[in-house]
């Protein structure tokens, strides 16, 4: 497998994503995408120089996904739309004959445009890393950047982590996981986003790949005086009733 290392470089006012030091040889998709656009895959051209070859992508108007959400957090809907727009790339190349395990699904070499937010991925057929296991490091990654205080973002969030590290699962079932509700909750799992004192709930039902979460769980003194808050205003309701009975 190629070891990514990225760079950036800017020639005659365009930005370009390189990566040096490929090995040798000419796969076929290299010189289909040399010349021709696939919908989802940024722009690339390869370059021999001397007895080496580097690539470099066209990334004009984009943004890596790790730039974009430094320093904030992801909503429900902007989680949904990025890996709907991530997984219908990788859809649409199949009609390329292209491989899922030659993406690049890191957060740096994940890119969206800034004027419409759709997904742009890195091809590189030397990369051969297995698409599952890609998945499921982004989806630890994404973790950290869920908005804890939007309860769609918690719930897509972990249906993806979820349904990514489950043995057997694909890229239509983890888009199902993500995007459907429940018809009949099953087991239960406690989860915590990182930083966060809240637990939440996902309950899955494996066969059809769905998910949801409750409302968080209050917990220690808080959750205490929650509970008592609560018997104190129905205390106070059944005194109410008696004395309109009585």
């Amino acid at each position: 497998m190629y070891e990514i290392k990225n760079e950036m470089t800017t020639e005659l006012d365009h930005i370009f994503m390189v990566l040096r030091d490929l090995p040798e040889g000419e796969p076929f998709e290299e010189e289909m995408l040399n010349h021709n656009v696939v919908p989802g895959i940024l722009p690339m051209q390869t370059v021999r120089f001397g007895e080496g070859k580097m690539r470099r992508y066209s990334i004009d108007g984009c943004a890596s996904l790790e730039e974009t959400l430094r320093g904030r957090k992801l909503s429900g809907t902007e989680f949904r739309r990025i890996l709907a727009s991530l997984f219908a790339g990788i859809a649409e190349s199949k009609k390329y004959l292209l491989r899922e395990e030659s993406f690049v699904l890191r957060p740096d070499c994940i890119f969206l445009r800034t004027d419409t937010g759709e997904v742009e991925l890195v091809y590189c057929p030397e990369y051969e890393k297995v698409l599952t296991v890609q998945m499921r490091e982004l989806s630890d990654w994404l973790l950290a950047y869920l908005d804890s205080q939007d309860a769609q973002a918690v719930y897509s969030g972990y249906a993806f982590h979820v349904m990514s590290h489950e043995e057997g699962s694909s890229i239509q079932r983890m888009l199902t996981a993500v995007s459907r509700e429940p018809d009949r909750p099953s087991q239960q799992q406690i989860y915590q986003l990182p930083g966060d004192s809240s637990e939440y709930v996902v309950t899955s039902v494996a066969e059809e790949g769905t998910y949801s979460t409750q409302s968080p769980r209050k917990k220690g003194l808080r959750g205490l005086l929650s509970f008592f808050s609560g018997i104190s205003v129905l205390i106070v309701l059944i005194g109410a009733l008696l004395w309109a009975i009585g």
